[in-house]
């Protein structure tokens, strides 16, 4: 149930110069080794010396193509291309001379989008200010400011007032609505300019210059929608322009885009080697799965380039290394911390256990089932490509959006789905559909029916009368994953070379085992003096053993945390609570329906109301508390007793290709 990260090799690459373009360009297409800065001892007989024309050259073609990439209608393209070289690259980036006509045409495009846009306003103000009978043209006047404008209803008359104290300076057109008032104002030279923004701002009108128009309502409406049409078929025009020029190039340019964007990060690594006057040298990660194949790779394209397995005592990075189906898992490991390289991968362990935890904890088949379609409903939504959840109720919608992306509750759906099915078993088994119990009814048909002997009570197990049992069951799992944890805790010390510690957790093993076989012994009546019984002798012996041992290899702070490991172990009683806790809500709810049915129908209307809000309520408080509590006996109660974490991932230097071929083809055997 537990594996370590793939394991890694620290690897030096030496070779000449002329070939360090080559060896960067193998390391990328193999995509599995992860650059790392030389030593001290090495980066001081090294210098660093950076391409800068050729670096210029490619980020300036990278820019170019990104530039005719976004003004240019999209296309579907597929991977197509192989680049030989760098020389190549250029030379075909170098090719595609569009790049006046795009620039000529979408200028253009862009001139007449602005005339289409203060056409269209045009339109919108003629049509709202119709109501004027002369011809726009009168407004236009040298000596004079013309304004359309708006203001409440409720402002109108002391607006008018207002201007009617410069009597013949100003000229005003209105037209009263429901809530506005539509003005066609005209202000002469003799009209202050401060006095017109006082009353503008004292009555909250909104005013705006009248555009250059001519022509009446009618005629001027038509005018301009023909205008619209002329500029909207030039934009057309335009449009099939560049769809046939991207019809041309666009793939091209897509398939140069990601290989430009490649070799300018190669380029990056290729200017930070250490170089000598012939020679070159890098470091980095590799999995000790792919060295042969990258001394292969160098053999067929770059010989005379060197690989060495370097000894070091330094952290490896972690790259995970699990069955597929419990890969999903791995995220809940780098919430924790991820481990580090050499340390013990704990995700199977996880994804064995937070499902069984989370399905005992629920132990309702309706409830389960609820969850499991909510949980293949989210799936289907996101992975299908329809992100929307507007079936989901908005306050709810916007909470899960808030503290999860839809990535995210992909994998949190896909970790729940096997903890739903398992408290569907446990519900059949408990007899438990919404605390309704219908397996008395299918019990007591198929022991008549067919003579079969199922209980009569309906459940294999009644989680209430079996309580005690319950809680022992719990007990016994958290001794079991507390001793588990200390034994791979053991492990790891020992691997460490830390013998003390190892002693240390040995004894916290002996101490914790002591306190249990103690308390059991009580709850069975059985005399754990050790005065007068030979089993009370081996209880406390193990306990004092487990004290000694503790304190040679922690000290006196283990001493103090003695009471933890009791702690522990119980804190697996929590599983039985929930699950308690879980059940008699439901009970209680069903129990307030079934009342209400032996009234009148606005009791049995109230009934129905309590029993699906109940229940929602209930079923909403079974996703997050037995999922934070079943990741927490894990995270803490086992975890602590072995695992350290603060590892860092393996990140190879790589990209991966959607439109182009890697530059060589790598040899995966010698």
């Amino acid at each position: 149930m537990v594996l370590k990260p793939i394991p890694m090799a620290r690897i030096a690459v030496l070779g000449l110069r002329k070939d360090r373009q080559t060896v960067v360009s193998i390391l990328h297409d193999l995509n599995a080794v992860q650059l790392e800065p030389l030593s001290k001892d090495v980066g001081a007989l090294l210098r660093y010396e950076r391409d800068d024309d050729t670096y210029r050259q490619v980020s300036d073609q990278l820019l170019r193509m990104k530039a005719l990439k976004a003004l240019l209608p999209p296309m579907s393209a597929t991977q197509c291309q192989r680049f030989g070289s760098i020389g190549q690259l250029l030379e075909e980036t170098k090719s595609i001379d569009i790049d006046d006509k795009v620039a000529s045409l979408e200028r253009e495009k862009e001139t007449l989008l602005t005339q289409l846009k203060e056409n269209e306003n045009n339109i919108k103000l003629v049509e709202e200010f119709s109501f004027f009978p002369e011809d726009f043209n009168v407004l236009q006047l040298s000596s004079a400011h013309s304004y359309f404008g708006r203001v409440d209803q409720k402002n109108t008359a002391g607006f008018k007032q207002a201007l009617q104290i410069h009597g013949q300076d100003v000229f005003l057109y209105s037209k009263e609505e429901k809530d506005t008032t539509r003005i066609i104002l005209v202000t002469f030279p003799n009209f202050p300019a401060h006095a017109l923004a006082t009353v503008v701002q004292g009555y909250n009108v909104k005013l705006e210059a009248v555009p250059k128009l001519k022509g009446k309502t009618a005629e001027l409406n038509q005018s301009l929608k023909n205008k619209q049409n002329e500029i909207t078929q030039k934009i057309n025009e335009i449009d099939k322009q560049l769809a046939e020029i991207s019809k041309g190039h666009y793939v091209n340019i897509t398939c140069l885009e990601e290989q430009l964007e490649i070799e300018n990060k190669k380029l990056e690594v290729v200017d930070n080697l250490g170089v000598t006057s012939d020679s070159f040298a890098l470091e980095g990660w590799i999995p000790k799965s792919k060295v042969n194949q990258l001394k292969n790779s160098f053999d067929q394209h770059s010989k005379g380039t060197l690989l060495f397995e370097l000894e070091t005592d330094e952290n490896p990075p972690t790259l995970f290394d699990n069955p597929k189906r419990f890969k999903l898992f791995e995220a809940f490991i780098r919430f924790y911390s991820l481990p580090s390289g050499k340390e013990f991968d704990p995700t199977l362990i996880f994804g064995t256990l937070f499902p069984i935890f989370y399905g005992l904890m629920i132990g309702d088949f309706g409830y389960g089932l609820v969850i499991l379609l909510v949980c293949r409903w989210v799936i289907r939504r996101v992975e299908g490509g329809k992100r929307n959840f507007n079936i989901m109720p908005t306050p709810l919608r916007k909470f899960a959006l808030t503290i999860l992306k839809p990535r995210q509750m992909v994998k949190l759906a896909k970790a729940m789905t096997p903890g739903a099915i398992i408290a569907m078993g446990l519900g059949f088994v408990f007899d438990l559909y919404f605390g309704f119990h219908p397996n008395v009814y299918l019990f007591s048909y198929l022991n008549t029916a067919l003579g079969m002997h199922l209980p009569a009570s309906g459940a294999f197990f009644d989680p209430i009368t079996g309580l005690r049992k319950l809680l022992l069951i719990a007990g016994y799992i958290g001794l079991g994953m507390v001793t588990f944890g200390l034994i791979l805790g053991i492990l790891n010390t020992l691997r460490e070379g830390e013998k003390k510690h190892a002693i240390g957790k040995v004894g916290w093993l002996l101490f914790g085992w002591g306190v249990v076989l103690t308390g059991l012994a009580l709850l069975h009546h059985q005399h754990v003096n050790p005065i007068h019984h030979i089993e009370g002798v081996g209880y406390v012996g193990l306990m004092l053993a487990g004290i000694g041992l503790m304190f040679y290899g922690e000290g006196v702070r283990a001493i103090m945390e003695l009471p933890s490991i009791v702690s522990h172990i119980l804190s697996y009683t929590r599983l039985v609570g929930i699950l308690l806790a879980s059940v008699i809500l439901a009970d209680v709810i069903d129990f307030i329906f079934i009342k209400t049915l032996h009234h009148s129908i606005p009791f049995i209307i109230l009934g129905v109301i309590i029993i699906f809000i109940g229940h929602i309520f209930n079923i909403i408080i079974g996703v997050f508390e037995p999922g934070i509590q079943g990741a927490r006996l894990v995270y803490v109660e086992f975890f602590s007793k072995f695992y350290h974490g603060n590892g860092r991932p393996f990140r190879p230097f790589g990209t991966t290709r959607k439109y182009t071929y890697n530059q060589y083809e790598l040899k995966s055997k010698g």
